[in-house]
């Protein structure tokens, strides 16, 4: 059996003009589809935005089928794509996941009949895409590309949506969504590491009146927080973290060291660091 590439579901993805990222595997389509699409249900002047799409195998008349999805919202893809992982996926855009289909080529399935009382049930459009060889999988990605972006363009023409189109701006995605992704993923040990190197930086940007820094480390400071549980009293060590003044140090290191206590378990260490924490701050 001929074997062919893994391809990452998030490359076959569509925002009106076809395929990205897809030069090794699918021909760049080219800009809009001369393709009436035939609905088997559902109105092709009210497309739903989500439609079963089936086509027949030339050799065996077998059904095999694929999902569409418009979504209604746009989507930043890269804000849920942890870091590590960005420089495989590229640079994945707003409008770069509203229109796809999944499997990217269509599987068997049982028959028609099948179809249609899948349709009925979720109240799918069901569109019918011609027929191909099964055995020619770019040819099978092709055929699914060109139907969603038909599909799309229907949509579009019929309700006046416009993929991509958003009233409110999509803002850009900082460092600070960028780290809380990544703080959602450490362990607590890793979590209180980077919260000693985040309060060791703020006390360094309030000595050295840095107040860009101070904001960024702050902003780090309290997306990390949310990760970490309450009893570390997280807000009061910031709090004295971002003022000025040895006292002020001293205390945040101390509600500092208190969250390691807590993590460990070191409860008799704590009891003690709590009555420092009590004699400095009265």
């Amino acid at each position: 059996m001929e074997s062919f590439p893994y391809i990452n579901p998030l490359l076959l993805t569509y925002n009106g003009s076809g395929v990205r990222n897809m030069e090794d595997v699918i021909a760049q389509p080219n800009q809009g589809v001369d393709m009436d699409l035939q609905f088997e249900l559902g109105n092709s002047e009210k497309p739903r935005g989500h439609a079963l799409v089936y086509f027949n195998d030339t050799s065996s008349g077998a059904c095999l089928a694929s999902y569409v999805v418009l979504l209604p919202i746009t989507v930043d893809v890269s804000k849920y794509v942890p870091p590590f992982l960005m420089n495989q996926v590229g640079e994945i855009g707003p409008g770069d996941m509203s229109a796809f289909a999944f499997p990217p080529a269509p599987e068997e399935v049982e028959d028609l009949e099948f179809l249609i009382a899948l349709a009925e049930t979720r109240q799918d459009d069901l569109i019918y895409g011609g027929e191909y060889a099964a055995s020619d999988v770019t040819s099978a990605m092709m055929k699914v590309n060109d139907v969603v972006q038909a599909y799309l363009e229907l949509y579009e023409d019929e309700t006046g949506f416009v993929e991509g189109e958003s009233k409110v701006p999509i803002p850009e995605k900082t460092d600070y969504q960028v780290n809380d992704i990544m703080y959602s993923m450490m362990s607590e040990a890793d979590k209180l590491g980077e919260l000693t190197k985040l309060v060791g930086r703020m006390r360094y940007a309030i000595e050295s009146d840095e107040e860009t820094l101070v904001d960024e480390t702050e902003a780090d400071l309290t997306a990390l927080s949310s990760y970490l549980p309450d009893t570390f009293q997280l807000p009061i060590l910031i709090e004295w973290a971002c003022k000025e003044g040895q006292r002020a140090s001293d205390i945040a290191n101390l509600y500092l060291r208190r969250c390691y206590h807590l993590s460990l378990e070191e409860y008799e260490d704590l009891g003690k660091v709590e009555e420092q924490i009590k004699a400095l701050d009265d």
